[in-house]
């Protein structure tokens, strides 16, 4: 792992959780503020398709459920009802003391 000159670290997805290109997942995963699908249930579905077309690799170890909330601007409730939904239907694993990551 290197750091930039910013003084923040830069490596690769699988090792700092962040998504493929680099981009924060606020960028990567969309959702609908004002609309009638449930923000858990968007968030479950867009991460689904980043895995899907490639956005975010097999493999990836995903940000801490607070850390997530906070770039996504949700509450941890929301994104751990999201994880849990995709852990079900078997897309990701979950760790404890070790993380989340995209199966």
């Amino acid at each position: 792992m290197r750091a930039d000159n910013t003084g923040n670290a830069a490596s690769g997805a699988l090792s700092m959780g962040a998504p493929g290109a680099g981009a924060p997942y606020s960028q990567l995963l969309q959702l609908k503020r004002s609309g009638p699908e449930p923000l858990c249930y968007q968030l479950a579905q867009s991460l689904e398709r980043a895995v899907a077309d490639g956005t975010i690799s097999h493999g990836t170890k995903l940000l801490p459920d607070s850390d997530m909330a906070r770039e996504l601007n949700l509450a941890v409730a929301t994104v751990r009802s999201a994880w849990t939904y995709l852990e079900r239907k078997g897309l990701l694993t979950r760790r404890r003391q070790a993380g989340t990551f995209i199966r």
